[in-house]
């Protein structure tokens, strides 16, 4: 089974991926993607190897590097990885820009690497570099209108026809399979995964100058060219090679590539034995992101260790995982869910709907919080799951405290439910200008009421960094969106709270206070 988890190195957190058991085998992913693409080859290798996929910095759920980053860096970056994990002597797979990675890696580290392997190496000559990196990666800045969710979806679509993308002439046409709408979606999520820094991994590989020392390596390499790749050509390019470094054309694709892989590792790893890497979760001073093992699929949390009891900050359903800077901490242990679906917890294949998010949110709660009196604080709909938490958690509640809860009645509620972003995957990318404009007016509007004049909030326009920030979100929940607002959506919730038999306490600025509930609800409350 593939299990993930983080690790922090310095103030850095890298998210990574890992099964099997025996020799260590690594695999860097290309630019833009992460470690989701190896799903398939970490299930194929993790029967006679411990297969770690880590997403490189900046992308996946991995923080970018400080400073400028560059090859080097993100080579130097893979040893702390795995120094972190304990890990001495590996086997490296890399494609494309983990290809890259990977050279420069066993260019400063030889003793390090039991075998290279390198799946499409790429010897971009200058007058390619400047024009790729010139056209081949503009900004990607969030545009109120949700534009540049259109200019991702056409991009995305256009790199399997040209390569480059941004060139559209016919001898830069390519002939590949298009994107099906889903592929096209996906895609495009491994953008919106990371957003401007997905200029960091093509920026870093376009900028190497330092290609030919793939002729100086010392440990044993295999330079692979599938003849379905782009980089095929490129093998023409390479330099005089010493004999430890092997150059091959494959013609059977990625099943003959990874029928050449079985033979270099077994001859190669033998004599690294059993894997000795530390890939389990670690108890640290600050705060640090960890993933819990649940019922209900793997959830990530942001942790900080206290003491006198925790707190458990619950982000509002389909936004943003609450960040540790946007919390006021105290000397308590801090824990920061990212809900099913949501974040790196978006991986779970339970449908988020109220069960989902209880059994989360408890096993987090007595996973992390152990026996400590546990404060709920809740965000806007997330108040809809706080009744049922605090009854299952029978007496370790010491307070709750609802941020801009939603106080509906069933009208309301079901009004709410029908005007829902439709999420399922259109072949233009219509579903995401669409999930864009609904999460831009939900702040403009009182989203359970029918739009109107009468439903019109007379506030600023919403951050756009934040509505984008959102969007991701509701892309991330696609089809699973409507279950996840049903079982939060809730009516009753007012009364609900008020027979709670704990401490609570809202906190509402007057201008989300719909027809001042909140407040009404505040003075029964103190009453």
């Amino acid at each position: 089974m593939i299990q993930r988890q983080f690790v922090r190195i310095g103030n850095r957190h890298v998210h990574y991926r890992h099964a099997g058991s025996g020799p260590v085998l690594i695999l860097l992913h290309q630019s833009p993607q992460n470690s989701r693409m190896w799903l398939s080859m970490i299930e194929r290798f993790a029967g006679c190897y411990t297969v770690i996929a880590p997403d490189t910095p900046g992308f996946g759920y991995s923080d970018p590097l400080p400073g400028k980053q560059d090859i080097d860096g993100f080579a130097r970056a893979t040893l702390a990885f795995a120094d972190a994990l304990g890990i001495d002597r590996f086997a490296l797979f890399g494609m494309h820009t983990g290809g890259l990675i990977g050279m420069h890696l066993g260019w400063i580290a030889p003793e390090r690497l039991s075998a290279l392997v390198i799946d499409g190496y790429a010897l971009f000559n200058d007058a390619e570099r400047a024009r790729y990196t010139d056209k081949y990666l503009p900004p990607f800045v969030p545009s109120w209108d949700g534009g540049h969710l259109r200019w991702l979806w056409s991009r995305m679509r256009e790199q399997l026809y040209f390569f480059p993308w941004c060139d559209p002439s016919a001898d830069c046409a390519i002939v590949l399979p298009p994107y099906t709408p889903e592929g096209t979606h996906d895609a495009a999520m491994d953008i919106l995964d990371v957003g401007d820094n997905y200029r960091i991994g093509y920026g870093a590989a376009f900028a190497y100058t330092q290609r030919q020392r793939v002729a100086e390596l010392r440990c044993p390499a295999w330079l692979v060219y599938r003849s379905t790749d782009v980089l095929l050509p490129h093998h023409e390019r390479l330099p005089a090679l010493p004999d430890n470094v092997a150059c091959v054309i494959e013609h059977e694709d990625v099943d003959g590539l990874h029928r050449r892989m079985d033979a270099i590792l077994a001859d190669t790893t033998d004599a690294l034995g059993p894997a000795s890497a530390d890939l389990g979760a670690r108890v640290l001073e600050g705060w640090y992101r960890q993933i819990v093992d649940t019922a209900v699929g793997e959830v990530a949390v942001w942790v900080r260790q206290g003491q006198q009891g925790a707190v458990l900050h619950i982000h509002a359903p389909g936004q943003r995982p609450l960040q540790p800077e946007e919390v006021v901490a105290d000397a308590r242990t801090q824990l920061l869910v990212e809900l099913p679906g949501h974040g790196a917890s978006c991986e779970t294949a339970h449908a988020p709907e109220a069960a989902t998010m209880h059994a989360a949110l408890l096993a987090v709660s007595t996973r992390l919080a152990g026996g400590q009196s546990l404060e709920v604080q809740a965000h806007e709909a997330a108040g809809g799951y706080v009744p049922a938490l605090v009854a299952a958690l029978a007496g370790q509640v010491s307070g709750v405290v609802l941020h801009r809860p939603w106080l509906l009645d069933a009208a309301e509620c079901q009004t709410f439910l029908q005007q829902l972003p439709d999420p399922q995957v259109h072949r233009a990318g219509g579903h995401m200008a669409e999930a864009w404009q609904w999460e831009r007016e939900r702040h403009l509007l009182w989203p359970w009421l029918a739009p109107s004049a009468g439903a019109r909030r007379r506030v600023a326009g919403p951050d756009t960094a934040r509505v984008h920030a959102n969007v991701v979100e509701l892309l991330r929940l696609g089809q699973r969106l409507p279950l996840l607002f049903a079982g939060a959506v809730v009516p009753g919730l007012a009364q609900a709270i008020a027979a709670l038999a704990v401490p609570v306490r809202l906190e509402c600025a007057e201008a989300d206070d719909y027809a001042g509930r909140t407040a009404a609800l505040r003075r029964q409350l103190a009453g």
